[in-house]
């Protein structure tokens, strides 16, 4: 931690502010943090420090002294009070969160006894530029805050890749161990006839090649964002909410007591497979039962094409940049509801899907690369070329149920409602004689 000798510490806190130390006298009301000399709400302040700080050299707060370097202590019955919120402004008011060591002290006040200070230290940004919660890029000029002209911006997220398309930016938390290479050589062969041994490639630069990878500046290889989606065998280990929920109710409404529920993982690919499996062999889904002269046969109640459009979909086009959101299938015993985070794409709307208009792509290389997989159920690639495939199921899923696909753009999410064909409510299985 920056600062570790207290002497050093003393002498940084004497000399005063700069753009290295910041100093905060805290002062509480009630169990409200404040600060003494400056107004305003005490966690934008703190945003803006930690903000400014980690888009500059990093740098230390100190909480328990004024301006004028007086050391005067914090309440140790607040002490709790303070970490919660220090810890609240880093998560919650910076974007991306920083996460700061805190470490607690004794400083000797003036009367020469000893007083209870916490000291923050704030990482440089070494792959990202922070911003507050309400969107201002800023950075330290001495011990002022001001905000990141437009110019250094562009050069401060194009050094630190930010400006690459979300899929080819690197997983700085990974190594290449995170790109499963069986699946990859799996892939490679299909793909191209011939295992990778033969290529006059390194393994590294064949991932690069395909933008599954990228080396950083100290030489690393790193997984990009699609490399982990595609081929790492857990991608929620690396992108928050990369996985799918499934639930299934018996009734109509979503009021937790579902008949099964499951969380599928893996990679992208394996998820839609598994989730379409289940949607065309779980006994929960409802099914269309239909008597003749021959007898009894049990048919689909969802169109095979339908499911498969709106699964694959969901997991090709959802916002994968929103931390923590998954994307969920819900079944009930007349409708599937399946809603992927991130509204619609650029200036797409429901008129546009329904009027066939040329898609927008949101993830345009994981999109390709799904048009490498076939469905061995429908016999199609799981993303065609042509942008046809929203019309066609809703075509589908019209004819076989009467009622057409209906698909919201809820701002933060897009739910798209498929319905059973001729169901009954509240039944699963209807028998039409």
């Amino acid at each position: 931690m920056i600062y570790d000798d207290k002497a050093e510490l003393l002498d940084e806190i004497a000399a005063g502010e700069d753009a290295l130390l910041e100093l905060k006298l805290v002062v509480f009301k009630g169990d409200q943090v404040r600060f003494a000399s400056e107004p305003g709400r005490a966690p934008k302040v703190i945003a803006e420090v930690f903000v400014s700080m980690a888009n500059t050299e990093g740098g230390l707060v100190v909480f328990g002294v004024d301006d004028h370097g007086a050391i005067i202590g914090i309440d140790a019955e607040k002490r709790d009070k303070l970490e919660q919120f220090v810890v609240q402004c880093a998560l919650d008011h910076c974007v991306p969160p920083i996460e700061p060591a805190l470490d607690w002290v004794m400083l000797p006040g003036a009367d020469g006894g000893n007083r209870l200070c916490l000291k923050v230290a704030v990482p440089r940004a070494r792959f990202y530029v922070h911003q507050t919660s309400d969107g201002r890029f800023l950075k330290r000029v001495g011990s002022h805050r001001t905000p990141i002209p437009a110019e250094q911006l562009g050069r401060l997220l194009a050094s630190r890749q930010l400006m690459l398309p979300f899929e080819e930016r690197p997983v700085h938390r990974a190594d290449l161990n995170a790109i499963d290479r069986t699946r990859f050589e799996t892939y490679y062969r299909r793909r191209f006839g011939h295992p990778i041994a033969v290529s006059e490639l390194s393994y590294e630069h064949l991932l690069r090649n395909l933008k599954l990878a990228v080396q950083d500046d100290d030489g690393l290889w790193r997984p990009t964002m699609v490399g982990v989606l595609l081929f790492s065998e857990r991608p929620d280990r690396y992108l928050s909410g990369a996985y799918v929920d499934l639930a299934v109710y018996d009734h109509a409404v979503a009021d937790g007591n579902t008949r099964d529920a499951k969380r599928v993982t893996g990679p992208v690919v394996e998820q839609i497979e598994w989730v379409l499996t289940y949607l065309r062999t779980s006994p929960l889904v409802s099914t269309l039962s239909v008597k003749d002269g021959m007898g009894r046969t049990d048919k689909p109640a969802y169109s095979d094409f339908a499911l498969q459009e709106a699964v694959v979909n969901a997991l090709a086009h959802r916002d994968y940049e929103i931390a923590g959101a998954q994307v969920i299938v819900t079944l009930f015993p007349d409708r599937i509801e399946i809603r992927n985070p991130g509204g619609l794409h650029n200036t797409l709307t429901e008129e546009n899907l329904y009027a066939g208009c040329q898609p927008v792509r949101r993830n345009q290389i994981l999109a390709g690369f799904l048009r490498d997989y076939e469905s061995p159920a429908t016999g199609r690639r799981y993303m065609e070329t042509r942008g046809e495939g929203f019309l066609t199921l809703v075509r589908a899923s019209t004819e076989l149920s009467g009622r057409r696909p209906e698909l919201v753009n809820m701002g933060g999410a897009v739910k798209l409602t498929l319905f059973a064909a001729h169901l009954e409510e509240h039944r699963s299985v209807v028998v039409i004689d």
